[in-house]
C-alpha cells in the first residue's frame, strides 16, 4: 500500500511539474516568437539491435506566419545493452533567412543515450555532438538532454519533461540555448506512434514558444 502510494504520489509531481511547463513558462518572457513543429518519420529495426530511419521536417516562425524551414533525416542507432544506445545522422535542412532569403546548409551528429528505469519512471541523459554548415559558417554544438517519463504497464500513453543544454564549442565552451520540454507519447498502434508536446527555447537574444506534433511508422 505504501509502494502504491509513493507512485501516486510521484506520479502528481510530475504530472504537476509538466502542467507547470505549460502555463508557467510562457509567461516568463515578453516579445517571443510562437511557432509550430511537425514531424513525419518512419523506423525499421535491421537487427534486433540496429534501426534506420528518416523523417521529414516543417517549422513555422513570426507567429505562425512564415515557414522557418523544411528538414530531411535520415538517421540509425544501435543498442549496446539495455541501458545505452549509440545514435548517428544526417540532416539537410532549407532554410527561411528573411531578407537574406532561402538557403541550404547540412548538419551531422553523433551520441550516447543511457536510460535506467525505476519503478513507472524512466530517466534518460543524451549527449550528442552535432556539425552544422552552409556556405557562410560552421557551427559546432554540445547538446545534452535529461528526461523524466512516467511509463505505466500498459506502455500505450506517457507524460514526460525534459529539459536540453545547447553548448557551443567554436570558441570555448559556452552555454548558448536552452530548450524545456513537456509532452506525451501514444503507441496508436505495433506501427504509428505519435508525441504532441510544448517546447520553450530560451537564448540571449531570443525567446520562442513552440507546439510540436510528430508521428512515426514502424514496419
Amino acid at each position: 500500500m505504501t509502494e502504491k502510494k509513493d507512485i501516486t504520489k510521484t506520479r502528481n509531481s510530475l504530472f504537476l511539474f509538466i502542467t507547470g511547463c505549460f502555463f508557467f513558462l510562457p509567461g516568463k518572457a515578453q516579445n517571443s516568437d510562437f511557432s509550430v513543429w511537425s514531424n513525419m518519420g518512419i523506423k525499421h529495426p535491421m537487427t534486433k539491435d540496429f534501426t534506420l530511419g528518416g523523417n521529414i521536417e516543417f517549422r513555422t516562425k513570426e507567429q505562425f506566419k512564415e515557414i522557418d524551414r523544411w528538414a530531411a533525416v535520415i538517421n540509425g542507432s544501435y543498442r549496446l545493452s539495455p541501458v545505452l544506445k549509440l545514435s548517428a545522422g544526417y540532416e539537410f535542412h532549407y532554410r527561411n533567412r528573411n531578407e537574406k532569403g532561402w538557403k541550404a546548409r547540412q548538419r551531422y551528429h553523433i551520441g550516447a543515450t543511457g536510460k535506467i528505469r525505476c519503478s513507472l519512471f524512466k530517466f534518460s541523459l543524451r549527449e550528442r555532438f552535432q556539425h552544422t554548415w552552409d556556405k557562410e559558417k560552421t557551427d559546432f554544438h554540445l547538446r545534452s538532454q535529461l528526461k523524466a517519463a512516467y511509463v505505466p504497464h500498459s506502455g500505450e500513453v506517457s507524460p514526460y519533461a525534459a529539459v536540453e543544454f545547447y553548448n557551443k564549442l567554436n570558441d570555448g565552451f559556452h552555454l548558448s540555448r536552452t530548450r524545456y520540454q513537456a509532452g506525451v507519447e501514444w503507441q496508436l498502434s505495433p506501427q504509428w506512434e505519435m508525441e504532441a508536446y510544448y517546447l520553450y527555447q530560451s537564448e540571449s537574444d531570443r525567446k520562442k514558444h513552440i507546439s510540436g506534433l510528430e508521428c512515426t511508422y514502424s514496419f
